[in-house]
């Protein structure tokens, strides 16, 4: 049996030798020499394990049954000192001690990946300066974590942002650092990487941009980082992540040809012809990649060179990135920096997804996705065949609308070829999701525990969903999951919740549900559904809220803060104005507005004097505006009959009314109202979620409208000739609303899924009205005379 001497044990090294048993697994015996001491893993996975979501065992891709079974001589913690290569054998050494040991080869492959580029900035020596590359590093870092404690992150790419926010998730005080003024700049332009910046900022990750690292200080041990600009920025620890080196010091030393990276040719053969090289260590036409797809496409061929059984060669790859990003979907692909190039784009602010595709030549040559990245096979097979779009232009932002909707999915998937990747993370092609479903997986979930597709980021999802349904042929029920945490549906989460007869917190309804993980999208939704089935006896948790929510601000994008006290119907007193006048003067605050729900609106307030202007802006009797929270925003009115020569009815006094009834309840989503005082709708009225056209008669409700992407005039509801019955029905409204829809559900889409005839139907009588108004909470909190000064606590 010939000899096959794999160095290195990364994931471009395993998948090598996965290839090579699939082609012949009796023609070699094989050696893997690794440099780290554990079992190989899936380095893409380090931010789950460093953020506390998964263990080091879920995310290692061999494990030892699979060496023994295969007959596999698996060394770890052993380097490869010196190679003869006229011999045709390695020495290796334990990296603990100085013992050689010789081992013959017939074809050698050198997976030796890359290194870390480290700053060379004074003080990089120093206890505390690491990189984020392996599990010791995770393993450093978490070693590390303590209250309050700050860390510098260099690097806005994306292993920078996961080692961000797996150190967040770690309770750091996080700050990532750019030399750039846009984060992720290599995958998104600037509009995209901002969008991400703000999801990122809203889980307290702080940015600074445009910023030049110039010097770490310490003694023994790191204490601040310094910038080129003079200021500085104290930190307990500095994690590197801008950029890699190829590792090809072996190959230098046993005389292979070398450019800043091992040369290899189509067939991933260096100068040696027995010797093969993949991964990130290499260099092919003069491009060294960094992405999975790349490194698996080079190791099919080099297994079939090794294996004498020649398909295929390597001319390069096309790159597309699809990945998930702290729960976002992203997806990039082709140029989008050329000045010169046309630019089309879209943004939908409600699902916060953004597209922008860039043209040149009547030819799609860049896609980025933002939010959504169903079409990005779509666009990227535009891009790879230089495809003309000129009979397409116009509905070219729409994705592919050349085919029925309900075929989308199968038309995709019949263009795809089969060594086409559909998982970044565990580098699953669609010929290895075709190979399972021969194989016998015949659901998709047996899929996933045979191939790993779909368990790594979650990115790939809904691509994988598609070819798993199209190669077998059975339909995918979807499920409207919480999130990809899980497996239950919004519904499924909420009725667990309302058979529970004692308060839980949230982590106890994901471990009694058997999440899987935990996100930010289900800790939020869980929360208010807690807060609204417990009211007062449930406590929020500040960690699963919004940032906003737990600030009781708006963040804005200087990192300053928006603050906004109540002022019902838009009603004021000179003695308020004059308090919040002294206030603003105080606290310099820059900027002062008159919002269009009839408020004033202090923006520009730095977060050190939050906590100083709630006591005075309390102190004068005004309270929290709730302008940051999902929950009773304004309810903006005219001037009504008492000054209005128009007006029919008081409704200055009705809209008061209105917000003293359903004030400071958190709901799915904010809460618009408006009370006009004749027909003219003067306060917009039939724009709100809950509207009250005020006639010589009485009072017309309407609602589900809204007025922002989508403008939806209300749908009238019902009348009633006095305020008392107004008032009762907003209360059974909103306590309907509370309980039934879905966490950011807006009252629009509410209305639009379930129906105005079922929301009448529960509140058609009296008596249904007032069981429903009953169960609204009634007690009213202001979170800015609660606070607990020095840590945010929620109302």
């Amino acid at each position: 049996m010939k000899k096959l001497v794999i160095v290195g044990s990364g994931m471009s090294a395993m998948k090598v030798v996965d290839e090579v048993l699939k082609i012949d697994p009796l023609m070699y015996q094989i050696t893997i020499i690794g440099a780290e001491t554990v079992l190989p893993y899936n380095r893409i996975m380090l931010s789950p394990v460093l953020a506390g979501e998964k263990e080091f065992d879920d995310i290692k891709t061999h494990d030892e049954p699979y060496f023994s079974q295969n007959n596999i001589t698996f060394m770890p913690g052993f380097e490869v000192t010196t190679v003869n290569r006229k011999a045709r054998y390695v020495e290796v050494t334990p990296i603990e001690n100085q013992t050689f040991e010789r081992i013959d080869y017939d074809r050698l492959v050198i997976c030796t990946g890359s290194t870390p580029f480290i700053l060379p900035l004074p003080g990089k020596e120093l206890a505390g300066v690491v990189s984020f590359r392996d599990i010791y590093d995770v393993e450093y870092m978490k070693s590390e974590a303590g209250k309050g404690k700050k860390v510098a992150v260099i690097g806005t790419g994306l292993l920078g942002l996961e080692a961000a926010n797996g150190l967040n998730e770690l309770g750091f005080d996080v700050t990532v650092i750019g030399n750039m003024n846009s984060i992720m700049n290599m995958q998104l332009d600037p509009s995209s990487g901002n969008l991400l910046q703000k999801v990122l900022e809203q889980k307290a990750i702080k940015f600074k941009l445009g910023a030049i690292s110039s010097k770490i200080v310490g003694v023994d041990k790191v204490e601040s980082l310094e910038f080129a600009d003079g200021t500085a920025m104290a930190a307990d620890m500095i994690v590197m992540s801008v950029g890699i080196v190829p590792n090809d010091a072996l190959a230098k030393r046993i005389g292979l040809q070398t450019d800043r990276g091992i040369v290899v040719g189509d067939t991933m053969m260096t100068s040696d012809p027995v010797i093969y090289s993949v991964g990130e260590c290499i260099k092919h036409r003069g491009v060294t990649y960094g992405l999975v797809a790349p490194l698996f496409e080079q190791a099919r061929v080099c297994a079939e060179q090794v294996c004498e059984v020649s398909h295929h060669i390597y001319t390069g790859s096309d790159i597309s990135t699809k990945l998930k990003v702290s729960g976002v979907d992203v997806f990039s692909a082709g140029e989008f920096d050329c000045l010169e190039d046309e630019v089309m784009c879209s943004k939908d602010h409600a699902l916060n997804t953004r597209k922008r595709l860039s043209i040149r030549n009547n030819k799609l040559v860049g896609a980025v996705l933002f939010g959504d990245s169903t079409d990005g096979l779509f666009y990227f097979d535009l891009i790879k065949k230089e495809t003309d779009i000129s009979d397409i232009r116009k509905t070219l932002l729409f994705g592919d609308i050349s085919i029925d909707a309900s075929s989308a999915g199968s038309e995709g998937v019949k263009k795809m070829t089969d060594d086409e990747q559909v998982c970044g993370c565990l580098g699953v092609t669609k010929g290895d999701i075709v190979n399972a479903v021969n194989n016998g997986c015949s659901t998709f979930e047996l899929l996933q525990e045979e191939t790993g597709c779909a368990t790594g980021c979650g990115g790939c999802s809904s691509v994988a969903k598609q070819v798993f349904s199209f190669v077998s042929g059975a339909e995918m029920v979807e499920k409207d999951t919480l999130c990809d945490c899980t497996t239950h549906s919004t519904q499924e989460v909420r009725q667990h919740i309302r058979v529970l007869e004692e308060v839980v917190n949230v982590d106890e309804v994901r471990s009694a549900l058997a999440f899987d993980n935990a996100c930010e999208k289900c800790g939020a939704a869980i929360n208010y559904y807690l807060s609204s089935q417990f009211n007062e006896a449930y406590q929020h948790n500040d960690d699963e809220r919004p940032h906003n929510e737990k600030m009781h601000a708006n963040l804005q994008n200087d990192g300053t803060y928006s603050i906004v006290p109540q002022m019902q119907g838009g009603l004021t007193t000179p003695s308020e104005l004059k308090a919040l006048a002294d206030i603003a003067i105080k606290y310099e605050v820059p900027t002062v507005k008159v919002t269009g729900g009839q408020r004033i609106d202090l923006l520009g307030v730095t977060k050190e004097n939050l906590n100083g202007m709630w006591d005075d802006i309390a102190a004068a009797g005004m309270e929290s505006g709730y302008a940051y929270g999902k929950a009773t925003r304004t309810c903006k009115s005219c001037v009504g009959k008492e000054h209005c020569l128009m007006g029919t009815q008081d409704s200055m006094g009705l809209s008061i009314k209105m917000e003293d009834a359903v004030w400071s309840h958190f709901m799915p989503h904010k809460f618009k109202m408006g009370v006009s005082g004749c027909p003219r709708n003067c306060a917009e009225s039939t724009i709100k979620d809950f509207g009250v056209i005020c006639t010589e008669k009485g009072y017309e409700i309407h609602v589900a409208g809204a007025c922002g992407i989508r403008t939806k005039a209300c749908v009238k509801d019902r009348f009633f000739s006095t305020e008392s019955e107004v008032v009762e029905y907003l209360k059974a409204f909103v306590q309907l609303y509370r309980m039934e829809a879905n966490y950011l559900e807006r009252v629009m889409h509410f209305e639009e899924r379930v129906g105005l005839d079922y929301i009448q139907s529960k509140l058609d009588t009296p008596e249904k009205i007032k069981h429903w108004a009953a169960q609204l909470p009634k007690t009213i909190k202001n979170p800015w005379v609660t606070v607990n000064h020095g840590s945010q606590k929620s109302a």
